[in-house]
């Protein structure tokens, strides 16, 4: 069973808004290890009038599906229990959840319809659900408030714009999507799970274990390297997997063409037999 079919959006931001990446399943190619990658702009994170290349930037989002699990890996100089020291009500700056959105809704839509599957891979940070896990009927908030952060994916847009660099590659970017696209309500803050049925835990992998399965390790520049895995049959008894397809090898013209000979040749040799 198959469950990253293409046209699914996967996405995280910091719990401020500073920076988000999203990734598109079937937008950009799986390569020969089974990964598939999402680019961020690496101008985009945002510590204060600092725009670019600091504690917050996102670099890439990429996921791997096996026969059981699926493994997400992102790329970041943020580590993954945040940035201690910061204007936050807690002190510290972490990351927002990852959120998985299999309903063809934007994200507005599917998460105010419950239809969102949520993970929780920071402890530290200031999500809604106790534990660390894979989480489905899921409903997406806000923690931009207690973070000092942005109220709106346009407010982070607009900051970029005014203090971020010039030129090439300059523009705030979410990877596979464009900062202002409408996938997003651009009113909105949405970086958290707010509620949900928890379904299954994750296991952390190591750099040893994921440059085993094929990632590409040390090709990208940020500091860190936040990678897990968890089993998928929690999405595919909700029914969100298909079916793989399996092609029954067919004979090529020439074979046939040459079974058809060697058939024609015995049939002439048993009516040869019968007139002996």
């Amino acid at each position: 069973m198959t469950a990253l079919t293409p046209g699914i959006v996967i996405n995280t931001f910091t719990e401020c808004i500073n920076d988000g990446v999203a990734l598109v399943t079937g937008q950009n190619p799986v390569d020969q290890q089974g990964w598939q990658y999402a680019i961020d702009s690496a101008n985009d994170g945002v510590d204060g009038l600092q725009v670019g290349g600091n504690a917050y930037e996102i670099y890439n989002l990429a996921l791997k599906e096996t026969a059981d699990d699926i493994l997400v890996a992102i790329n970041a100089n943020m580590p993954l229990t945040g940035v201690n020291g910061t204007p936050a009500d807690d002190g510290n700056i972490g990351w927002g959840d990852l959120f998985f959105n299999f309903s063809g809704q934007d994200f507005s839509s599917a998460s105010n319809a419950g239809d969102l599957f949520g993970v929780r891979f920071a402890g530290t940070n200031d999500s809604l659900v106790p534990d660390i896990g894979l989480y489905g009927d899921v409903t997406a908030t806000s923690t931009t408030a207690e973070n000092s952060g942005f109220a709106s994916i346009d407010a982070y847009n607009q900051h970029v714009a005014t203090y971020g660099c010039t030129g090439v590659d300059c523009d705030p970017s979410l990877g596979d999507l464009a900062a202002n696209d409408t996938y997003f309500n651009q009113n909105d803050s949405l970086n958290a799970i707010a509620s949900g049925t928890y379904l299954t835990g994750i296991s952390f992998l190591s750099d040893a274990e994921l440059g085993a399965a094929g990632y590409a390790l040390n090709q990208f520049a940020g500091e860190h390297t936040i990678a897990f895995r968890f089993s998928k049959s929690s999405i595919c008894d909700r029914g969100f997997c298909q079916a793989n397809e399996i092609t029954k090898s067919v004979p090529e013209p020439s074979g046939i063409v040459g079974l058809g000979i060697i058939g024609l040749a015995i049939t002439t040799r048993l009516r040869q037999r019968r007139k002996v």
